[in-house]
């Protein structure tokens, strides 16, 4: 595992993670496609719009040591 973790992640709790999963073994699907869709179709129906660029996360000052994430959930 990388030490700085690049991908913006989300929390879940174990049991819906889970059932998640269950279902998205059973469809075929990948469980980050599946999320992908269904919250780019809620912000659609929201109208939230798109944004042109993501920022980047910001970069730890130089004083402050690096955080190691060393266990996540990561879908």
């Amino acid at each position: 595992m990388a030490k700085r973790q690049t991908r913006r992640s989300i929390s879940v709790k174990g049991i819906t993670y889970q059932r998640l999963k269950n279902f998205c073994e059973e469809q075929n699907l990948s469980v980050s496609g599946y999320l992908e869709d269904i919250i780019a179709a809620k912000l659609d129906a929201q109208n939230v719009p798109v944004p042109e660029r993501v920022d980047p996360r910001p970069k730890p000052k130089a004083n402050e040591p690096e955080q190691i994430i060393s266990q996540h959930f990561t879908f």
